[in-house]
């Protein structure tokens, strides 16, 4: 999965949501084999932001949410979230 400039959206990374309003971490790459695990209905990114929690982007709102790649982070870092 990418961002939309191209690049590989990978686990760890430093994101802006929300047109550059919200700071968060991507802390699932959820591909078509994994949204049964997730409970969703289309492929996309769970980031987790301090200020608003964990928020699902599926693929279609990438641009709607302005998600933007900030920088490449740790997955040791994070904090593990089970799927529902």
């Amino acid at each position: 999965m990418n961002y939309l400039d191209g690049s590989e959206i990978v686990t760890g990374d430093a994101v802006l949501i929300e047109h550059g309003k919200t700071t968060g971490a991507v802390v699932a790459v959820v591909e078509k084999d994994r949204m049964s695990e997730f409970n969703v209905d289309e492929p996309g990114v769970m980031i987790k932001a301090a200020s608003v929690g964990l928020v699902y982007v599926p693929v279609s709102m990438f641009e709607d949410q302005g998600l933007r790649f900030k920088s490449r982070g740790s997955k040791s870092n994070l904090r593990w979230i089970e799927p529902r």
